[in-house]
């Protein structure tokens, strides 16, 4: 047997031969793994004495000590309030918002409605993969139980957690929100019909279940209706919380996490598309990217030949989150280094021209921007882009006529709208109409804790939204094609 030694702190023990990065989920560690694995997003290094290595990559030899990177993720931001109906009841609850990033927890007393306490931690399903594909494709290779366990040991520990900050002997319910994957995966129902056509989920009800049932150490818990296999229940309970379904008017709700989601709302009804945007916003598949942590660069900004990188909480640039990268790439759009095309230009001039070598813009020794990573960027921003203007062509409307933009997801309450209307995220001509609500899906899961007539809404909401499939559709294609450039 071998030992491994985390921080001098924990110690495990393997087999020689086996995989760290399998010993160290087997272990409950998560160490992030966005491809699966594979060893191709260079994301799961970890520090054996001096040497730098990729966990995935790393069969234990014998007895080693590590050391693990600390991220703690925030989904939790919300400068949007709304007032809504409390519904007097006995006891603790918890709302939850399921993100394939990041897991946000609500703790309320049930009698008064009033938040005690909230925290955000990190899908330790990350590390089999960053996006729902590749963890449907997984379950598809046999890890649905250590799926489903991963994510029911982060929520478990959410729970005692709170149990022993507030001494609660119990906590009685809890409503979750989250797209439609992640709900299959926390009931330990197989998501793997959503990967092959016609892409079908086995439930989109609202589910009530008994929290022993699916390994929640909850007595009930109550899964928010979907709209479709690709508009899960974190889009109904972000529709409740903005109010849409009750909005006179012509109303977008943009959500930006690892998925890219639209929902229109009209005078004629609601409609709602799934853009595959990738999670480059969250940082995933960005070479230096991080979520919303400590040392995260968020703001970037170029005054009087200064540049500026501002990182979260002020600390050692570790990285960059999604809100510094729609600074760092609308900077340097302006400044002429990156052309229409979204190639460096590097027979540009000026002061930040001596930031860009080797193909990378370099914010310092360890913390770059390259070329790959304006490609996923292009990507993901013209998929959000064009489903946001095929969906309002489809519905008949014009950009003009849209009165608000709801701007939901939580690194979005960071987000800078004139960078981000500057290289085409959101159209140019909604930049004024942009109302940021942070995390709209746990607000609605709030609500739907607090009043059972909500759980009623979110059904009439999930029923109401006419899905608009962007697959094969000639007109999504067009945009997105226009989108891809930057404009001058």
């Amino acid at each position: 047997m071998a030992k491994i030694t985390i921080q001098n702190d924990k110690t495990l023990e393997c087999k020689s031969g086996e995989n760290l990065l399998q010993v160290l989920r087997r272990n409950g560690i998560l160490v992030a793994a966005e491809c699966g694995g594979n060893g191709t997003c260079l994301k799961c290094k970890v520090m054996i004495g001096s040497d730098e290595v990729l966990a995935c990559q790393t069969i234990v030899k014998g007895d080693m000590e590590i050391n693990l990177p600390g991220e703690f993720y925030s989904g939790l931001e919300d400068s949007f309030h709304r007032s809504y109906e409390i519904e007097k009841q006995v006891g603790y609850g918890i709302a939850l918002d399921l993100g394939t990033t990041t897991i946000a927890a609500y703790l309320l007393n049930l009698e008064t409605g009033g938040e005690l306490d909230r925290v955000s931690v990190l899908n330790a399903q990350a590390a089999y993969g960053s996006d729902v594909v590749t963890r449907i494709q997984k379950c598809g290779e046999g890890f649905l139980e250590e799926l489903h366990l991963a994510v029911t040991n982060e929520i478990n520990g959410i729970i005692k957690d709170f149990k022993n900050n507030y001494e609660l002997k119990e906590i009685n319910r809890m409503v979750v929100s989250g797209n439609t994957v992640m709900l299959h995966l926390l009931a330990d129902v197989n998501p793997i019909s959503m990967g092959i056509a016609p892409y079908d989920p086995v439930f989109l009800d609202r589910k009530k279940l008994k929290g022993s049932e699916i390994g929640i150490e909850i007595p009930e818990v109550t899964l928010l209706p979907s709209i479709s296999g690709y508009l899960g229940s974190d889009l109904t309970a972000g529709i409740l919380a903005c109010g849409l379904n009750e909005q006179k008017g012509n109303a977008l709700l943009v959500d930006l996490g690892t998925n890219g989601e639209i929902i229109l709302k009209t005078n004629t009804g609601i409609y709602g598309v799934s853009t595959a945007a990738g999670p480059a916003f969250e940082g995933a598949k960005i070479e230096c990217g991080l979520g919303g942590v400590p040392g995260a660069v968020s703001k970037v900004s170029y005054d009087e030949g200064i540049f500026i990188a501002e990182t979260i909480e002020g600390k050692r640039m570790q990285g960059i989150c999604g809100s510094g990268l729609i600074d760092l790439i609308s900077l340097l759009v302006k400044e002429g280094l990156i052309d229409e095309t979204g190639a460096f230009d590097a027979s540009s001039q000026g002061g930040l021209s001596n930031f860009l070598k080797d193909g990378k813009f370099w914010l310092n020794e360890n913390v770059w921007l390259s070329q790959k990573d304006i490609r996923e960027f292009q990507l993901a921003k013209s998929a959000v882009a064009s489903g946001i203007e095929t969906l309002i062509e489809t519905v008949g409307l014009k950009l003009s006529e849209i009165d608000t933009v709801f701007l939901a997801g939580g690194f979005c309450f960071y987000v800078n709208k004139e960078n981000a209307s500057r290289l085409g995220l959101i159209p140019r001509v909604l930049k004024n109409k942009i109302v940021c609500v942070g995390n709209s899906s746990g607000l609605g899961a709030k609500m739907a804790l607090s009043n059972s007539k909500y759980l009623l809404d979110c059904e009439t909401i999930a029923k109401q939204v006419k899905v608009v499939e962007l697959a094969n559709n000639e007109l999504f294609t067009k945009h997105f094609i226009e989108n891809m450039n930057f404009e001058e």
